[in-house]
């Protein structure tokens, strides 16, 4: 090749370079600006997603959590002290006026009445209506 080609093609690769390398810091800094909103943009979504994740924990546990049954209450099921009332051979009527209405009455061998709670306690009938058995919530 021409030595005069030669040095126009190393002129043009050097300028060609410089203006790479004076260009090079604009291009940066909106590269720069670009990831640091991504950045923003994923912080936050890290932060409603664990804002989120708070929320479900906390009505994950108040499902868990077994409900408190009221001491002070007099009528019904929810007082422990009713349940401790109870005894094998007492009628339907007598349990009802104890206990109060159960929420859920199944008919089988043995009739069982269930009240309203999720770890709810329940009562169970012979044949004849009278009182077999029961579990305290």
């Amino acid at each position: 090749m021409d030595k005069s080609i030669m040095k126009k093609w190393k002129l043009s690769i050097c300028v060609v370079a410089m203006l790479f390398l004076f260009a090079l810091p604009f291009f940066s800094d909106d590269i720069l600006h670009a990831q640091n909103d991504d950045i923003s943009l994923m912080k936050q979504k890290i932060n409603d997603l664990e804002g989120r994740i708070k929320d479900l924990e906390s009505l994950l546990e108040k499902c868990m959590a077994k409900p408190e049954i009221d001491p002070t209450a007099d009528e019904g099921w929810q007082n422990k002290k009713n349940w401790r009332k109870l005894e094998t051979g007492m009628t339907e009527a007598q349990v009802k006026s104890v206990l109060g209405e159960p929420t859920k009455v199944i008919d089988g061998i043995r009739t069982l009445w269930y009240y309203p709670n999720f770890y709810g306690g329940y009562v169970s009938f012979e044949k004849d209506g009278s009182l077999a058995g029961w579990s305290e919530p």
